[in-house]
């Protein structure tokens, strides 16, 4: 059609024709399918949008929540530190009677009536004391032999040794004695706590000994104590007595004077006030200036109870007090938490300081 043509603008204008029949024999698009497909793809991407908006908002939540508690575990395990209960007295359930192995035979000593077996030897033995100066010497060895006494909680005993001296031993004691004093000196071993009324005989000293020193008198009216080696010391209430400890160091005691273990083990001299170190004797709890570990130790020894400082911090709080030893443990308990500083239950057999 265009052959032969020379004019431009003709050929141009044919080519034009030529096109707009061509289009013309296109369809036409439908207009609400298009304009649905045109506002879908405009709604898909905010959709997805949004999706991907939640799903972010959602792990930020659950980001901050595991900070918060990665955070407070990490400061509850630097700063938080657990109570580790600890225990200062062991109950013993299974010594409710005082106990003597005499010859190599352990008696049980109960009710107020004379051991019938004892007595036949010439011992005296009651629940309450037991009296060795009317042994039978024609039935004894020339030898000494030495015979154990232990006492249970709750329970003072007396003993009167074969010299005359008398014993009163405190709970949870024991004395290891000969029956009879044949030797140059009067050797007896303690472990707890006693009174001795020594009977004088210049000959023959009189001395104690215990796992941390051991005391040397002629006649004379002393208290012992030595559960432990924190605990360990002598207070002299009459006459003269010398203290030596395992360095061979030595003091001398005039009355109301009080010797006892240094940290470094040396024997150290103090004045204090006999009257709290004689009232256990004399049916009371009596405590100046002592730490509470202590004066709780005492309370369960003396009542068989355990004892457990959930408080450590009152462990070696220092205070005054004084109770009847004949009155219940919850008299005495209620007269501790009258103080408004600490607070002590009873859990069954445990005594509890929180």
């Amino acid at each position: 059609m265009i052959e032969g043509i020379d004019n431009k603008d003709d050929i141009r204008l044919i080519l034009n024709c030529k096109r707009a029949m061509a289009m013309d024999k296109i369809p036409h698009p439908n207009l609400e399918e298009e304009r649905e497909r045109f506002w879908e793809s405009r709604k898909l991407p905010r959709l997805y949008k949004n999706k991907q908006m939640l799903r972010l908002k959602r792990w930020s939540i659950v980001a901050s929540i595991a900070s918060v508690l990665f955070l407070g575990l990490f400061l509850s395990t630097f700063f938080y530190h657990p109570v580790v209960p600890i225990q200062v007295f062991a109950a013993d359930q299974t010594a409710v009677n005082p106990k003597l192995n005499f010859g190599g035979v352990t008696y049980t000593i109960k009710g107020e009536t004379p051991n019938q077996k004892l007595s036949a030897q010439g011992i005296i033995a009651t629940q309450k004391s037991i009296d060795l100066s009317g042994l039978k010497m024609n039935s004894l060895p020339i030898k000494e032999q030495l015979q154990t006494l232990t006492t249970p909680c709750g329970q003072n005993y007396t003993v009167t040794l074969s010299d005359g001296t008398t014993v009163m031993l405190n709970a949870v004691s024991k004395l290891i004695f000969p029956d009879v004093f044949v030797k140059d000196q009067r050797v007896v071993y303690l472990k707890g706590e006693a009174y001795f009324d020594v009977a004088p005989d210049k000959k023959h000293p009189f001395i104690v000994k215990t796992d941390y020193f051991q005391t040397k008198v002629l006649g004379t009216k002393f208290n012992v104590r030595s559960y432990s080696r924190a605990d360990a010391r002598v207070t002299l209430l009459e006459g003269k007595v010398t203290v030596t400890n395992s360095k061979m160091e030595t003091l001398t005691l005039e009355p109301q004077e009080q010797a006892s273990l240094a940290e470094d083990g040396m024997l150290q001299k103090q004045k204090v006030d006999i009257y709290p170190y004689l009232e256990w004797q004399k049916g009371y709890f009596s405590f100046d200036d002592v730490s509470l570990a202590e004066i709780m130790r005492e309370l369960g020894r003396w009542y068989n109870m355990d004892v457990i400082f959930e408080n450590q911090k009152m462990l070696d709080y220092k205070m005054h007090f004084s109770a009847s030893r004949t009155e219940s443990l919850t008299y005495a308990i209620r007269n501790l938490n009258a103080l408004g500083i600490f607070y002590v239950t009873l859990d069954g057999s445990r005594i509890i300081i929180k």
